[in-house]
């Protein structure tokens, strides 16, 4: 068995739209892409990938799922190889040893719970310390958003932390797991002394590290949480979970700082993210790119920022984004630039954020000494790379710019050029086509939906699963599948997991085969519209819709046989049949 922590972390780094599209040609409509379904023929799309949601659903045949099932069904592959595949793809070790999986489970909800009340203590002690609240708020920090981002601080004392969190019941082994302490010559002491504390955050709010900055001139002047089970640096981004509640135009702002994060928040601008002290990876891309469809970076204006701004470029294009960079006057930072001009200072400066081209030719002419024949050379060869790399218009009006620029013929700049590489037929051939738009509705049988729908009203309401489990047995349902899927159900309910996420994802991990595991992303995928009061009343008519279906096919077969024996002469087989079929309409009839 393979953990949920595991699966999850394999699912959120293998982006949907990534995976569809080495499948299917997508195009992007409105939030979601389209193409021609890969599960079955049809000439205009009909087939949906939404990146929110990281599902994907055909309105022409009805197949849907998640990107496990995708990679189960367009390349035949049990559950456990699927998911095997999709962990090749992003690094992830999998391991299927039983014992080791619940064991590694439990660490990491320990880790969590450990980072939740270290937090606590470190924000309790800045309430308690006047020096280390001050130095948030000479930064023009409020006491909301102190409370807001979880800020704390850290006494500086060699083992505060150690002895309170002993004191809670956790060991030395415990919090050097966590990060939060550390061994020399078998003496333990804290590892953040006299630093005001930045709780980080996952995506999904949980508190996964820290980040500690001096009060003084120490050295180093940032610390951040050792890797961790929980903390990867390379994966998760500071203030991402506060800027997904806020996201309306799907775009992010990179900074570099915590505090350059945390100040644009103040100042409302809610979609700025923090990389985490390391240059962005492609993870941390892939991770943003579920969520927008821009990115504007605004590192600092010194050499590192705008060094570490080149760097992100390369890796946010590869994904996909539209990517420009904020260029902030008098070389400040953020922080400094908002607090100083304001928000609607700030606001114009995203508004003027140079595109990708522009930054990196205005980057490359800083080096350019125009009376150096030499020097314009380099700089054109340079910049050569990237005109390479634009559709023909777009060379045509920046070879004109670095022409005007550079006093050298534009014709001169395009002998220059390469051919762009073009793709390989084969590459192409692995797309299929899509040449129109329009969709061929598919609608599925009531008791289809109904049993989904009880399904999971089942995983998700203790109290009407009972009410269900009356009325409904599992032998009652059609597709084998979702007998399986309501065996499971029980099981997980009796062993009294109170957790409801943690309900649907053990669920999810014992649908371990193709079909299950396909119809149960189709399950919890399910809409149900509930009003005050009208529960019962709605599963009953799901239970009658599956009821009614199945004496309507037990009939249907008695009807057939009765054709069959009266063409053979067989009266008293016939009237028994006849007999039987009235037996079922007359329960039709009572439902």
């Amino acid at each position: 068995m393979i953990s949920e922590e595991v699966i999850q972390k394999i699912k959120d780094l293998n982006d949907i739209v990534d995976i569809v599209s080495e499948k299917v040609k997508l195009k992007k409509a409105g939030h979601n892409y389209i193409g021609l379904c890969p599960f079955h023929n049809e000439k205009t799309p009909s087939f949906s990938v939404s990146q929110d949601k990281q599902i994907y659903k055909c309105f022409g045949c009805g197949e849907s799922g998640n990107v496990i099932t995708f990679i189960m069904k367009t390349k035949n592959l049990p559950f456990v190889e699927a998911v095997n595949f999709l962990a090749e793809k992003v690094n992830i070790s999998v391991e299927l040893n039983q014992g080791n999986d619940k064991k590694n489970y439990e660490q990491n909800n320990k880790l969590y719970k450990i980072n939740v009340e270290a937090a606590r203590y470190f924000f309790n002690n800045l309430n308690q310390d006047r020096k280390a609240k001050q130095y948030f708020l000479s930064r023009k920090i409020t006491e909301a958003t102190m409370r807001s981002f979880g800020l704390g601080y850290a006494k500086d004392d060699w083992n505060n932390l150690l002895h309170y969190m002993k004191n809670k019941g956790y060991t030395e082994l415990d919090l050097i797991n966590a990060g939060l302490i550390i061994q020399k010559n078998n003496t333990f002491y804290d590892r953040f002394r006299n630093r005001v504390i930045f709780p980080v955050f996952d995506y999904r709010g949980r508190v996964i590290g820290f980040g500690g900055r001096v009060l003084d001139d120490s050295k180093p002047k940032y610390l951040n949480s050792p890797e961790t089970a929980v903390f990867k640096k390379g994966i998760n981004l500071y203030g991402l979970n506060f800027s997904l509640k806020n996201n309306i135009d799907r775009f992010f702002i990179i900074v570099e700082g915590y505090m350059d994060c945390i100040t644009l928040h103040q100042y409302g601008i809610k979609n700025a993210v923090a990389s985490l002290g390391t240059a962005l990876t492609k993870n941390q891309a892939k991770l943003l790119k579920r969520y927008a469809d821009k990115i504007i970076i605004s590192y600092d204006a010194d050499s590192a920022g705008q060094t570490a701004t080149l760097r992100g470029l390369k890796i946010l294009k590869e994904v996909g984004f539209e990517v420009s960079i904020i260029k902030i006057p008098d070389g400040k930072d953020p922080d400094e630039f908002v607090k100083k001009n304001g928000r609607e200072a700030f606001i114009e400066l995203i508004k003027n954020a140079l595109p990708v081209v522009d930054y990196r030719l205005n980057k490359a002419f800083e080096e350019v000494n125009l009376k150096d024949n030499e020097s314009i050379i380099r700089y054109i060869r340079n910049v050569s790379e990237i005109i390479e790399e634009l559709d023909p218009v777009e060379k045509d009006v920046y070879i004109k710019r670095i022409s005007e620029k550079t006093g050298t013929s534009e014709q001169a700049i395009y002998d220059l050029l390469s051919e762009k590489v073009q793709k390989s037929g084969n590459q192409i051939q692995t797309m299929n086509k899509m040449d129109g738009y329009g969709q061929n509705l598919y609608v599925e049988s009531a008791y289809i939906k109904s049993e989904r729908a009880l399904l999971k009203i089942m995983a998700q309401n203790r109290n009407m699963c009972e009410y269900i489990m009356a009325r409904l047995k599992c032998e009652d349902l059609i597709i084998d599948s979702h007998k399986k899927i309501y065996n499971n159900i029980i099981s997980v309910i009796e062993d009294q997991v109170a957790n409801s996420e943690n309900i649907l994802k053990k669920i999810e991990i014992m649908c371990n085969e193709k079909e299950s595991y396909s119809e149960w992303i189709k399950v919890i995928s399910e809409d149900i519209i509930f009003s005050d009061g009208n529960e019962k009343k709605l599963i009953d008519d799901f239970i009658f819709n599956i009821k009614k279906f199945n004496l309507e096919e037990s009939k249907k077969e008695i009807m057939k046989k009765i054709k069959i024996l009266g063409e053979k002469g067989l009266f008293e087989e016939t009237l028994e049949l006849i007999k039987q079929s009235e037996e079922l309409q007359n329960k039709l009839n009572n439902l």
